[in-house]
Order: C-alpha cells, then sequence, then structure tokens
C-alpha cells in the first residue's frame, strides 16, 4: 500500500497555466501527467472480441463494459457470492492511487486484469487477484481544461487489445491494453470552447462512441463515433439541431406537471431574436450510452440546456435538452426522442445511463 503523496486540489474549472503557481510540483506532476506509463507490461495478452463483448451479460468471469453490458443492467451473473455467503466478504487488498480527489470510475476486468481510471486521467492495470500494479498512464494534459463538476473519469472502454478513454481536455485516446502505451490520440472537441470528458466511452463494431461535457458551459453537444484502429472520425449528431429546437412548446413535463411556462412570452422573444442561440444551447451527453446489436440502435439521455438555470434566453422546448435520444448504431442519423422536461430551468437532466 502507498502513501497518498498529494494535498486535495482544489477548483471547479481548472486552466493549466494557471496552476503553476499554486500548486506543489509533484500535484503538477499528477496533472500533467507524461508521455509514456510507468511500470511493466502484463504478464499476459489481453484481447477481447467483439463476440466477447456482445456475450458480456452472460460471463460471470469478467466485467468488459463499465455498466456491465450493452443493456447496461450492471446484472453479474455469477453465483461465488451468494445470500449466504456475502456476510463473510473481507478485504483482500487496498489499493492506493497516487490522486487524491474523487472518484467516480467504473472498474473493468479482464481475464484477472483490473483496469481503473481516477481523476485526471490515470489509469492502471492491476492484478484483481492481489491488487499489484502491472503498469500506471498518465496522461498529459493539454494547456486548458474546463469542466464543472470535478476531475472525473467514468471508466475505459475495451475492445481486442486495446483500452480507449475520453480525457479532462477533450481527447479521446487509446492505449495498449498490454503495456499502456499510447496508441493514438484524437482531439474531440475545443475544450477553450467548454468541451470535456469524463464519460467511459463504448466500444461496438469498431466503433468508440462518445460524448461530451460542456452543458453548463455554452457548448453545443453532440455523441461521435470514431474509428477503433485509427481515431478517425465516422460520425456525429448534435444533441442541439439548427433548426426545430423550439420543439412543440409543452405545457406539462413527463409527469403531466404544469411547468408554469410562460409560452406567449417565449414565441416572442424567439421572434424577436431568432433561434441562433443553438449553437451555445448545450446538451451535454456525459452518461455511456446504451446499445441495441439487433436494431442498430444507439440510446443515450442529453443533460441540462444553457444557461441551465435561466430560460429567458432559450425559448423554447430546447431539444433534445433532457431527452432520451435514440440514432442509428451506423451512421448517427436521427430515429426518435422523448423529452421528459422542456425548457428546463431546474437543472432536472437525468443522472443516470439508458438501461434496456
Amino acid at each position: 500500500m502507498r502513501a497518498i503523496p498529494l494535498r486535495p486540489l482544489a477548483g471547479v474549472v481548472i486552466a493549466a497555466a494557471a496552476l503553476s503557481a499554486g500548486l506543489p510540483a509533484q500535484a503538477q506532476s499528477e496533472i500533467q501527467g507524461a508521455a509514456a506509463p510507468t511500470g511493466n507490461p502484463v504478464p499476459k495478452s489481453i484481447s477481447v472480441p467483439q463476440s466477447r463483448l456482445d456475450g458480456a451479460d452472460k460471463d460471470g468471469a469478467n466485467f468488459l463494459h463499465s455498466n456491465m453490458n450493452y443493456a447496461q443492467t450492471r446484472y453479474y451473473p455469477a453465483a461465488q457470492i451468494n445470500a449466504g455467503n456475502v456476510a463473510k466478504l473481507r478485504p483482500a487488498f487496498t489499493f492506493q492511487t497516487e490522486v487524491l480527489e474523487s472518484m467516480e470510475t467504473a472498474p473493468i476486468v479482464v481475464d484477472g486484469v483490473m483496469y481503473i481510471t481516477t481523476s485526471y486521467n490515470h489509469v492502471y492495470a492491476l492484478d484483481a487477484a492481489s491488487g499489484k500494479e502491472f503498469w500506471h498512464y498518465k496522461h498529459k494534459m493539454g494547456p486548458v481544461t474546463t469542466y464543472c463538476c470535478g476531475p472525473n473519469n467514468r471508466g475505459v472502454a475495451i475492445l481486442g487489445d486495446r483500452l480507449y478513454m475520453g480525457t479532462l481536455d477533450a481527447k479521446l485516446v487509446s492505449l495498449d491494453a498490454k503495456t499502456g502505451k499510447v496508441l493514438w490520440s484524437t482531439q474531440i472537441a475545443d475544450p477553450e470552447l467548454g468541451y470535456s470528458e469524463t464519460m467511459a466511452p463504448v466500444a461496438v463494431d469498431g466503433k468508440i462512441l462518445i460524448g461530451t461535457n460542456g452543458g453548463e458551459y455554452g457548448i453545443r453537444g453532440f455523441v461521435k463515433a470514431f474509428d477503433a484502429n485509427t481515431g478517425k472520425e465516422l460520425w456525429s449528431f448534435a444533441t442541439i439541431p439548427e433548426k426545430g429546437h423550439e420543439g412543440v412548446w409543452a405545457v406539462n413535463d413527463a409527469t403531466g406537471r404544469n411547468m408554469l411556462r410562460d409560452i406567449a412570452a417565449e414565441k416572442k422573444q424567439l421572434a424577436d431574436k431568432g433561434g441562433d442561440f443553438y449553437k451555445t444551447l448545450g446538451g451535454g451527453v456525459w452518461m455511456a450510452p446504451a446499445v441495441d446489436k439487433e436494431t442498430n440502435t444507439v440510446f443515450f439521455v442529453v443533460g441540462n440546456p444553457s444557461p441551465d438555470l435561466y430560460g429567458a434566453e432559450r425559448p423554447g422546448d430546447n431539444l433534445y435538452t433532457d431527452s432520451i435520444v435514440a440514432v442509428d448504431l451506423n451512421t448517427g442519423a436521427y430515429k426518435w426522442h422523448y423529452q421528459y422536461v422542456a425548457h428546463d430551468v431546474w437543472d432536472l437532466d437525468a443522472v443516470s445511463p439508458v438501461i434496456l
């Protein structure tokens, strides 16, 4: 067990350029990272073909998705731990990361190897039985990061012999699962415009699916698919349509409760000022999408509009914020949506992933 070398890191929105004066050198190192992983390769070959990802819901020896399977049920089919012996569970090991910060990761476990992430985009490969560290990757952060709710990371995806992680400086990186070596890095969006990544990507059929944070900072949200081998963008779905984001001028929310909107005033605002605010209307996607392979459909929840608590500047229903959205897995084409809170001024977007 390691001693913790860091003090807690304060601040909600961090620009790396401003860190040099306020943090000790070691803390800066934990945020800035390094170009190469430390440690040793995993002492076995790691490979997770698509067939294993498809069958993850029946796999009681591994945990191959951040939410267990494409349906995101998190139901684990193993039977070794049951109602009769669960009270006898005791800690087997403790592993201390080098980052003293919030931790929201979901480990991936493959053939006895556990991959965990931490805040500031560290990745560890561990022996899942003993906690022994194999390798440790620290992402080399860019000069600007913009995030609202802690420097969290919710985990990696795996496909073949590669891991995939979104980063606070709005990149998607691919790592060798055996060594932690960076295979490619792709800039998803511009962090200076408010974009960042904390969600766990989803790997499916040679694609890496990922959304974006930034609903508090006037971004235009999206879900994108990237080629798993090259990092090339394959398609992008904008969660805020250029036309039609005003919706149907809903009076009630999904529960039937009247939202007390001044529809007449909103319509006048849209007529007078126009709808160009769609470019900064928010709608981040920060929970992993579910995938239905039979219908080639991706389902995800879209976050709050921007500004999130003041609706006068954004008349209309603000589609597709506060909605469940379905798109085509192969093309990203829109299929359908269901909005549960139109014109949200309470920050009531969903905080749980879609479950099929």
